[in-house]
């Protein structure tokens, strides 16, 4: 999409939000990233006439929504926030939408599935979310799907975030992998995983196609969190004799409660992005990308 107006993101300083920035610089697309940082918090007191004119002044080509609060626990212990950034935020994104008929992308997640064996789910699947995270967000693909110029994405996220005090899953593993101290990978947690650069790639060019409604975009196989983790110390060089294979912890009743078996079925993605002159990514290609980041 070649246009002097520019893509608007969401939650510009998150893992994705950073990640969908750079990949608009580096194409030499005019970006806005809001959040936080710049004075844009969209859960306090929010109010969705502040977010039409906010988007009006812009005038976007595109509206990215990456605004999540992934810890889990958070969104339990502090559940009206998590309804306002997973819902109600992009309901009145796409309230905005219907209205100008400008393209927006919600991206979403894939923490509704759950099971004993690994299992790639298509957009048809059957969900089943289990916490106030999933639930929110869940409520929030519906409403973003009020508007037909929404593109709404399931995903797994990883990369390197460099938040302070607050590292990502992989920030996490890198860490450990490095210091060589003995931590759990899980045997029985299975993801399609992709690395945010790969995910902010993908995503424009699906919202420039012209891609609307639900879609997963995710990695091609799902693979447990100790197989990721081998594969991610192997592309960054770094020995793996720490990570110790275990089954996931036996929850007790009334604690939280989180999804597993989260692979995702990206074949309708896959036929989209062929045409593109793009292919989702395979686990080694993933760590590949994840190793890079570190690099840099």
């Amino acid at each position: 999409m070649n246009s002097a107006h520019p893509v608007v993101v969401l939650g510009a300083t998150g893992l994705l939000g950073q990640a969908l920035v750079q990949a608009c610089i580096a194409a030499g697309r005019p970006v806005v990233g809001l959040s936080r940082v710049n004075g844009v918090d969209f859960a306090s007191a929010f109010s969705p006439l502040a977010l039409h004119h906010l988007l009006d002044s812009h005038q976007p080509a595109l509206v990215v929504n990456a605004v999540a609060i992934t810890d889990l626990a958070a969104c339990e212990d502090d559940r009206s926030r998590a309804w306002v950034l997973h819902a109600q935020l992009p309901g009145a994104l796409a309230a905005w939408s219907r209205a100008t008929g400008t393209p927006w992308v919600q991206v979403s997640t894939d923490h509704y599935f759950s099971g004993e064996h690994n299992t790639l789910h298509d957009e048809h699947a059957t969900v089943a979310p289990l916490n106030e995270y999933a639930r929110s967000k869940l409520a929030g693909e519906a409403l973003a799907l009020t508007s037909p110029q929404a593109l709404v994405l399931r995903t797994n996220i990883v990369g390197r975030r460099g938040w302070p005090g607050r590292p990502s899953f992989a920030e996490w593993v890198h860490e450990r992998l490095r210091s060589g101290e003995s931590f759990a990978g899980y045997t029985d947690v299975w993801a399609s995983s992709l690395a945010a650069s790969q995910c902010a790639e993908a995503l424009l060019a699906l919202a420039d196609s012209g891609a609307r409604g639900l879609l997963n975009l995710a990695a091609t196989e799902s693979i447990s969190k100790v197989e990721f983790i081998a594969a991610f110390a192997a592309a960054a060089g770094l020995s793996a004799t720490g990570l110790q294979p275990q089954t996931r912890p036996t929850t007790a009743p009334g604690a939280l409660q989180r999804a597993n078996a989260l692979g995702l079925d990206v074949r309708r993605a896959q036929t989209l992005l062929a045409p593109l002159g793009l292919k989702l990514p395979h686990t080694e290609a993933v760590a590949r990308a994840l190793a890079q980041a570190f690099q840099e």
